[in-house]
């Protein structure tokens, strides 16, 4: 809205600037064309003065002639035309009676100090199409108070070769500020309709789109931004179903939720880590308490098996003995001892695998 808002001013700006050049160019359209008109006439007695009038004569009648011309005005007869030598001397003036006299124009000057027939005659000089306009200051026809107020008017030329006069003619701009003025207030008036079209689109779209987000788009960023920073704690305020606040609010719960479910989910997940932590200690304190009940066993046969071998050597040992006592016996009672030593050693043997199985 600020855009079309800026837009369509800067366009009335432009459109009354383009208002007033073409009042203007206007003017001097329509100044041109009266002059090149007055321009003609005199362009034809200056050929007819090649024939049948005398170059005075021919002077004279288109003097005359251009004298009583008249175009433009509100009755289209108020604006005139006159004639000035291109070395500043008066030729002919509708109105002023002393150019008749023929006399000097330049070097006199209005109230402002400018003299306007030199600047005339000096913008002729330096044109090089034989044309030229002049802006200049000059009283309202027919006020001859030296203090009387000053208009601003635009003055066009031609020449006339041969002859050296200058054509000319003028038109007051002073109303080309009313002119201005009047297309700028309709301008504004079309500016401003234009503007209230736009502000009543503006205001409809505006509320559409708000309605659509719920609020103020600064408040959904505000919100995510929040969301995104882990501030699942934050306030969405209350808007419209459908809306995008709406269903930033609902995602937002629902992410808390999952959060929630996640937590609890974790939290049980951690107490049966916890128990399985405390079972597989157990298991391995019991672990621990067979393989060192299995090394005792193992050791436990390890003697069993030395006894059983001693046990066997004895035995071994025995029947030998028994197979000799026959032949031994009658060798005395020394025999018989060792003898009765060696079975004792075997009882102990017996004794102690009895011990050891038991």
């Amino acid at each position: 809205m600020a855009s079309a808002i800026v837009g369509v001013a800067a366009l009335t700006c432009v459109v009354v600037l383009q208002t007033r050049s073409d009042i203007i160019d206007g003017r001097k359209t329509a100044l041109r064309t009266a002059v090149q008109s007055a321009h003609n006439i005199a362009a034809g007695y200056q050929a007819a003065a090649a024939g049948t009038m005398s170059v005075d004569d021919a002077k004279n009648a288109a003097a005359e002639v251009v004298r009583l011309a008249r175009y433009g005005g509100p009755e289209g007869k108020s604006d005139y035309f006159y004639i000035v030598a291109t070395d500043g001397t008066a030729v002919m003036h509708p109105y002023i009676k002393a150019w008749g006299e023929h006399k000097q124009l330049t070097g006199t000057t209005n109230a402002q100090g400018v003299d306007t027939v030199k600047n005339m005659v000096d913008a002729m000089a330096a044109s090089k199409t034989g044309s030229t306009f002049v802006e200049s200051t000059l009283p309202r026809v027919g006020d001859t108070d030296p203090k009387a107020k000053l208009y601003p008017k635009l003055q066009y030329m031609l020449t006339v070769p041969g002859w050296n006069w200058m054509v000319g003619s003028g038109m007051y701009m002073d109303d080309v500020d009313d002119q201005v003025r009047a297309a700028t207030l309709r301008q504004l008036g079309i500016c401003l309709a234009v503007l209230a079209a736009i502000g009543g689109l503006g205001w409809a779209v505006t509320r559409s789109v708000l309605h659509q987000l719920g609020g103020e788009p600064g408040v959904a960023i505000t919100i995510m931004t929040e969301v995104t920073a882990g501030n699942l704690a934050v306030k969405v305020p209350a808007a419209p179903a459908g809306s995008l606040l709406a269903g930033l609010q609902a995602m937002v719960q629902s992410v808390r939720d999952t959060v929630v479910q996640v937590r609890a989910s974790t939290d049980n997940i951690s107490t049966a880590s916890a128990e399985i932590a405390t079972g597989n200690q157990d298991l391995s304190v019991r672990t621990e308490q067979t393989a060192s009940n299995l090394q005792a066993a193992a050791s436990a046969m390890e003697q069993l098996t030395a006894t059983v071998k001693q046990s066997a050597d004895s035995a071994r040992q025995a029947n030998q003995l028994a197979s000799s006592a026959a032949e031994v016996a009658a060798r005395g009672g020394a025999v018989v001892e060792k003898v009765v030593a060696t079975m004792s050693d075997i009882n102990a043997s017996s004794k102690k695998i009895a011990d050891i199985i038991g």
